[in-house]
């Protein structure tokens, strides 16, 4: 897959906001450097590998600090968690939404903004799946939140129906696109990246392809547009021609 050229790491965020707008109490800046050595942690050894005593010596602190402000590893996993899915993936995914132009730019741009997501936070993406396992309370909030993103996708102005049956819909297509993100991200599956290089698809071709295919679940009758690379739209023609071979048997 292609590399970015731009940036979108929780961690450096986490950085960056402690560099660029300090709290100006002490204890809260030693809190978000705590945080920010957990992040990094997590996002390294994951969730199972990691204590208190790890995260107090990537922050450059005695062990004893890490109890003012976090009863334990699930404690600041959880507030970690939170404010990656809470306050950066919920308000990036949202402003991916606004209106576009076509219902095929809304959908490609939801599902660039979750794949580049994924891409810059793997091993993040991975703690949630081990907390959300681990942590019933966390799995659960998890799921609802799942569930509020689906509700608004298939009620979204660009899906154009009132369909309870688009929910479902939705579902499937989202469960296609995070199982890719699964083996491409979170899990590396090495044959299918390899086959992906293979047939020359990159990351922008590979959220073509997909947009496409939820295009045609959701917009049968949309026209596709001239802007995707000749790959995808190879694929995309694999797509159209399925029903017209159907019809000839």
């Amino acid at each position: 897959m292609q590399p970015r050229t731009d940036d979108l790491s929780f961690i450096k965020f986490l950085e960056r906001r402690l560099q660029d707008d300090p709290p100006l109490r002490k204890s809260q800046r030693t809190r978000e450097r705590l945080k920010i050595a957990a992040a990094r942690l997590l996002a390294s050894r994951g969730y199972h590998e990691i204590s208190s005593g790890a995260v107090s010596a990537e922050a450059g602190l005695a062990e004893g600090s890490f109890y003012l402000y976090f009863k334990d590893k699930e404690d600041i996993t959880r507030t970690v968690l939170d404010e990656f899915t809470g306050n950066f993936l919920g308000p990036y995914l949202a402003a991916s939404g606004k209106p576009s132009a076509s219902a095929f730019e809304a959908i490609r741009n939801s599902n660039r903004a979750w794949i580049d997501l994924a891409f810059d936070n793997p091993g993040l993406l991975r703690c949630l799946l081990q907390f959300a396992d681990d942590d019933a309370e966390f799995g659960a909030k998890m799921q609802r939140q799942n569930f509020e993103w689906h509700m608004r996708v298939a009620h979204s102005a660009w899906h154009n129906t009132d369909s309870q049956g688009s929910v479902l819909l939705v579902y499937l297509l989202g469960g296609m696109v995070d199982d890719l993100i699964r083996r491409l991200v979170v899990y590396v599956d090495k044959q299918l990246q390899a086959f992906l290089d293979d047939i020359l698809i990159d990351r922008e071709s590979l959220v073509d392809v997909i947009s496409i295919v939820w295009l045609r679940i959701l917009h049968p009758n949309a026209t596709l547009p001239s802007d995707i690379s000749e790959r995808s739209k190879g694929i995309a023609e694999l797509l159209v021609a399925v029903p017209r071979r159907r019809g000839k048997r």
